[in-house]
């Protein structure tokens, strides 16, 4: 779903085909809490992020989220070097509180990218970070990005990226064209991964603009083996996106860093 589309109830997104969801019309931002055990995480040891939304007026805790892709609740875990990347999906529980087991791989800073829509409110996408234990680096200094769109081949699948000439500031399609790795043929066996064809989170060098996009029904291919994104970069610069698709049951994450002219 689009938070940008507007219909009635019982409409469908037009461009992802998912159900539209009642949501306010202007945004106001919700209060996220969170909790880590432990506190300071170890490479390579699993711990626990705790979340309470709280709203924006009253502090009082939300305990009601609407489903958007499947799912009350969207975590990306990114590192600050733009080199891992996670995408998991917290419990909620009947206190309103929701939480998810964290696993990062190695020392360094993290950033925590929470994409959830409470009930009756606008579409929240939240940022917060988070250091391994023992950790002295900076937190700010983004890594420097090389432009990276050749051909990414992972598991059973090679994804071209249609070669983008991106401008900031306006609304443009992305095309990933798949194929299977053995043999060269277009795939025509994608399947629905939470509720799309595909996902896409983008984020600058600076981790301060990040978006999840989903495609657009109306120009991808059903199954594969295009699959369109309509994307908006708000400013000129190096993003990396991680594209996830799914095919017999497991989803394949590939990551491109794409440049975009002013």
């Amino acid at each position: 779903m689009h938070p940008d589309v507007r219909g009635k109830a019982g409409d469908v997104c037009g461009k992802c085909g998912m159900a539209l969801v009642p949501a306010t019309a202007d945004y106001h931002p919700y209060h996220l809490d969170v909790d880590l055990t432990p506190r300071a995480l170890r490479p390579g040891e699993k711990g626990r992020a705790r979340f309470v939304v709280r709203d924006p007026t009253s502090e009082a805790i939300v305990k009601r989220f609407e489903k958007v892709h499947e799912r009350v609740f969207h975590l990306f875990i990114v590192s600050r070097d733009l080199e891992f990347f996670a995408h998991v999906h917290p419990s909620l529980h009947p206190d309103g509180s929701l939480d998810a087991e964290v696993t990062v791989p190695r020392p360094g800073a993290y950033q925590l990218i929470a994409d959830f829509l409470p009930s009756g409110g606008s579409p929240q996408f939240v940022q917060r970070a988070f250091a391994t234990a023992h950790y002295r680096g900076s937190f700010t200094q983004p890594p420097t990005l090389v432009a990276d769109v050749a051909d990414k081949i992972e598991r059973d699948m090679t994804v071209h990226l249609v070669p983008p000439d991106v401008h900031a500031g306006r609304e443009q399609l992305l095309t990933f064209e798949l194929r299977d790795r053995t043999t060269g043929a277009p795939i025509a066996d994608l399947e629905p991964y939470l509720g799309a064809i595909g996902h896409v989170l983008a984020t600058s060098a600076d981790l301060s603009v990040a978006f999840h996009s989903h495609p657009v029904d109306a120009v991808s291919s059903p199954s594969g083996p295009n699959v369109v994104f309509q994307i908006l970069f708000p400013r000129p610069g190096m993003y990396r996106l991680w594209a996830q698709f799914q095919r017999a049951g497991r989803v394949t994450t590939v990551r491109f860093t794409v440049p975009v002219a002013g």
